[in-house]
């Protein structure tokens, strides 16, 4: 009985041949031919750079009943991809600084801070789970769909002209090509997510429309909880409510505050918020030593901003539930941390303040 369907090998070696020197972008789209060609064979095309500006290698990963054949192809004058990691020692280097070279297990030490900030890693497993789902089910752009991709991307930074583009493009190391690369990646993550959440995101409105007002708000951070605690106390007497901006300069002052104005969501206030109204102070909820307070409220509409927070929920809770299933392989750390690390992936994405996203947030 035959692994594969006829043909389907040496077309993916002429896919291969076919790609050589190509990129990622490129690849993506003459993908598509391959996949006509074989519709009912799941394909995924995987790729390594061996340094900025190098060329790209690529290798076409196909499911078979007991595991999974990887084709790849090795144009003159490249290293075949199984030679790659044994390749040069300085792959291992990071960086290199007056000479002396910066390793990965060096780079990974002074990234300790990961054991101790669960969200990193949370993000860390969130790309790689995206990653997989985009090749399953691949989202392609037209030229006009990219185009406007790449305004918006441009929009949100700031880059309105020419100009400005280049220099920005410049102190990333980045070219054109690049640049479409990540834009492309950002639409399709994009579009992943209102997959992910259909129509779902009017029925929460709908079940919830208190929770979606928006509030204007003053976010006043403390040291430590006590000081949080005796706060609240102090801006809820009777004379805050009439001069809360003259407060919340004086607890900056003598207090130590660091005041900052936000557009929130009620709901990401917690339970306190409910029927909170202009000049009302909500303590802050959970461990945080955050007093909020209220400026003005502006009913719920579901507008597009509400919408895509929502949808922005429901892609991190979709996301909770995939990492809770996930098989994660940590290759570097202790046993200790990073069996803490693993387990703090499968608790649900309000602890890594990863939820929905406030009405100011882009995306």
């Amino acid at each position: 009985m035959a692994l594969f369907p006829d043909h389907l090998l040496n077309d993916a070696l002429a896919f291969l041949r076919r790609i050589s020197g190509a990129e990622p972008a490129d690849a993506r789209r003459l993908l598509d031919d391959l996949r006509a060609g074989h519709p009912n064979v799941p394909m995924r095309l995987v790729w390594q750079r061996d340094h900025p500006g190098g060329s790209h290698h690529y290798d076409l990963l196909i499911p078979a009943p007991d595991g999974t054949v990887s084709v790849a192809f090795a144009p003159a004058r490249a290293v075949p991809w199984p030679l790659r990691g044994s390749q040069s020692a300085g792959e291992q280097v990071v960086v290199r600084v007056d000479g002396a070279d910066v390793r990965m297990e060096q780079a990974m030490a002074v990234l300790d801070g990961l054991w101790g900030d669960s969200s990193l890693a949370v993000r860390l497993v969130n790309a790689a789970l995206v990653e997989q789902e985009l090749e399953r089910e691949p989202v392609e752009l037209t030229a006009e769909e990219l185009q406007e991709a790449m305004d918006a991307f441009r929009r949100a930074r700031g880059l309105l002209t020419v100009r400005a583009t280049r220099d920005w493009m410049t102190e990333r190391g980045l070219d054109h090509a690049a640049l479409e690369v990540i834009v492309h990646q950002e639409a399709a993550i994009a579009r992943l997510r209102r997959r992910v959440a259909g129509e779902d995101a009017a029925g929460l409105f709908a079940a919830d429309p208190g929770g979606h007002d928006r509030l204007s708000v003053m976010r006043l951070r403390y040291p430590h909880l006590e000081a949080a605690r005796a706060a609240a106390a102090r801006l809820r007497a009777e004379d805050a409510r009439a001069a809360i901006f003259a407060k919340a300069a004086e607890e900056a002052f003598e207090y130590g505050a660091d005041v900052r104005p936000a557009l929130v969501y009620r709901r990401e206030l917690g339970p306190e918020a409910a029927g909170a109204g202009a000049g009302d102070v909500v303590a802050g909820c959970g461990p945080e030593p955050l007093v909020t307070c209220v400026l003005e409220v502006r009913p719920a509409v579901l507008d597009d901003e509400t919408r895509q927070a929502i949808e922005n929920r429901i892609f991190d809770d979709w996301l909770a539930r995939r990492r809770a299933e996930a098989s994660v392989e940590w290759m570097w750390g202790t046993a200790r941390r990073t069996g803490s690390v693993t387990r703090a992936l499968r608790v649900p994405d309000g602890s890594h303040g990863a939820s929905e996203a406030s009405p100011a947030a882009g995306g």
